[in-house]
């Protein structure tokens, strides 16, 4: 008993020297030169569970178009509809006259004229998507437009039909300055073949994307409407979707690589075809 009492005194008062210390004047700790800014709870609340009780939107992790409410992302198909027969109206055109109008007959400021219009309406339908969405609609959100696309390319060939006619004249001292036709010909071959091959390779890899996304976005579905049946309310919170966090951050990856591809895609068909 002496020994237990004799520990409970030294810890007593170690203890009570240490504490004592506090209490000094001169008492000085890094604590204490602290800067703090104190704000009010009604201003800024913090969850009791933070981690779990994050909304979606504040945790940067919105499932867009396959779990909770995202915005509108693209154009229905009937409002895509809509606006290629508006672009029809706007050049006087139908559906049928632009595989059968015969454009061999028209001269080569009509030809030019012709093709400044389409291009128009074409780029009408990019900026008006851009200005609504933030940005340029992929190929397969352009595909209603594909009817218009053709009749510019058959314009743009004309046209430069037309201006080789104008050229055939040269001497043959010009034609030898630049290498020959053939030799033009032979680069224009070279650059348009090796920018196939890229847009082969870029298809190939967004099908692969696809194929991908299509699988993680049916398990992210699935997962949405059980949660929705059990829980009768739809994903609003980080902790809804811990469950299948792995799944969705990859489908965000694969998503974003997917706009990388159809963006580059985009560009070198518009150079090859345009």
């Amino acid at each position: 008993m002496v020994a237990v009492a004799n520990v409970k005194e030294v810890l007593g008062e170690s203890l009570s020297f240490y504490v004592s210390e506090w209490f000094k004047p001169d008492y000085v700790h890094p604590f204490m030169n602290i800067d703090a800014t104190v704000v009010p709870d009604s201003v800024k609340p913090i969850p009791p569970q933070w981690v779990n009780d994050v909304e979606l939107d504040e945790f940067g992790a919105e499932m867009g178009d396959v779990i909770g409410e995202g915005p509108i992302l693209s154009w229905s198909p009937e409002e895509r509809k809509q606006r290629f027969l508006a672009a029809l109206r706007r050049l006087d055109l139908s559906e049928e006259a632009l595989a059968s109008k015969r454009i061999s007959a028209m001269g080569k400021s009509e030809l030019g004229h012709e093709k400044k219009r389409v291009k128009a309406e074409l780029k009408r339908y990019d900026t008006d998507w851009k200005k609504q969405f933030k940005v340029l609609p992929n190929h397969s959100q352009k595909e209603v437009m594909r009817p218009l696309y053709l009749y510019y390319r058959k314009l743009k060939n004309q046209l430069a039909s037309a201006d080789s006619g104008g050229r055939d004249q040269e001497s043959d001292d010009d034609m030898m300055s630049r290498g020959g036709p053939d030799s033009a010909r032979s680069t224009k071959k070279s650059s348009r073949e090796k920018a196939e091959q890229q847009i082969a390779q870029l298809e190939a890899r967004a099908n692969t994307l696809q194929q991908e996304k299509g699988a993680i976005r049916t398990k992210l579905k699935e997962f949405q409407e059980n949660f929705v049946l059990q829980h009768h309310r739809k994903i609003r919170f980080h902790k809804d979707i811990l469950p299948i966090e792995k799944e969705y951050r990859m489908y965000k990856t694969i998503k974003e690589d997917l706009q990388k591809v159809e963006a580059q895609l985009r560009n070198l068909r518009g150079n090859t075809v345009l």
